[in-house]
């Protein structure tokens, strides 16, 4: 199996494709990538609860050889997580405290003050989450960490499609919802204060890294995620790196040219106690 060549959809073309390709990836990375814990769930803050994160996709492919130079492409995205009613439900053979959460993405481009997005370019999941899954840094000395989040049920929505019920029984948050990768290696620096638009908090920077290689491609993760507990979901600030490089299959692996990176910046802007839910499900 070439990782190296599915990857490559995702640094490259439209970015609705690239969505569809990062699917990819990630079933691929359930096989060859380290353990690792989603990132975005740390804490599951009171109903009602939003916190929305805006920021960069900045992509680069390297072209040496042309004459119009290195490409250079960038989008905008938007996250929403949002905090919605509480219920009993069962899981694992038991009772429990769930909650339903939404995770709204959008992607585009900003014209005239306002995110267009185009097709493949907005993602809705809604998911019922038992409250004992989510143990905040606790997860990262876990036996088994959590890469995906447990789910009850969910739905999920793509562009303005139908609302279709999930058939897993986890929400996957890498990479489709966030290109945070947290593997269970990372280091856990100590509480700094970080100021982004949504407030001042008292973060810890996590830093985390993976490779993947195959004959002819390695591609490279370098994540820094802010995380204070106490903010709404936890994360408060993310910067991810993706580095591509390639090589000839028969060459040596000192032969590795990059071929293109991307870098993501993300930041809570804004928070909230009055979500309602946008996902109407059947």
């Amino acid at each position: 199996m070439n990782i190296g060549k599915k990857f490559i959809s995702v640094l490259g073309g439209s970015f609705g494709g690239q969505l569809c390709s990062l699917a990819i990836v990630a079933l691929l990375l359930v096989v060859v990538s380290p353990a690792r814990a989603q990132g975005l769930l740390w804490n599951l803050p009171e109903s009602g609860t939003w916190v929305r994160y805006s920021g960069q996709y900045r992509q680069v492919t390297l072209r040496p050889q042309s004459e119009q130079g290195d490409l250079s492409l960038q989008w905008q995205r938007i996250l929403e997580i949002r905090s919605l009613e509480r219920e009993q439900a069962e899981y694992q053979g038991k009772e429990q405290t769930c909650v339903w959460l939404e995770f709204e993405v959008m992607t585009g481009q900003q014209v005239d003050g306002q995110l267009e997005v185009g097709p493949g370019s907005k993602r809705q999941y809604k998911v019922l989450v038992p409250e004992s899954v989510v143990t905040g840094k606790k997860s990262l000395k876990a036996d088994v960490p959590l890469a995906f989040i447990p789910i009850v049920k969910g739905y999920r929505q793509f562009d303005t499609g139908k609302v279709e019920e999930m058939k897993a029984e986890v929400l996957q948050v890498f990479p489709i919802i966030s290109q945070v990768f947290v593997s269970v290696d990372a280091k856990v620096n100590n509480p700094e204060e970080v100021s982004v638009p949504a407030g001042t908090f008292q973060a810890s920077r996590i830093d985390s890294s993976f490779v993947i290689e195959d004959r002819s491609s390695r591609t490279t993760n370098q994540t820094q995620l802010w995380v204070d507990e106490k903010a709404p979901f936890g994360p408060v600030k993310w910067s991810v790196r993706i580095d591509r490089e390639e090589k000839n299959v028969i060459d040596p692996r000192d032969q590795f040219k990059k071929h293109a990176e991307m870098v993501i910046q993300m930041e809570a802007v804004q928070t909230g106690t009055n979500a309602t839910s946008k996902l109407v499900t059947p």
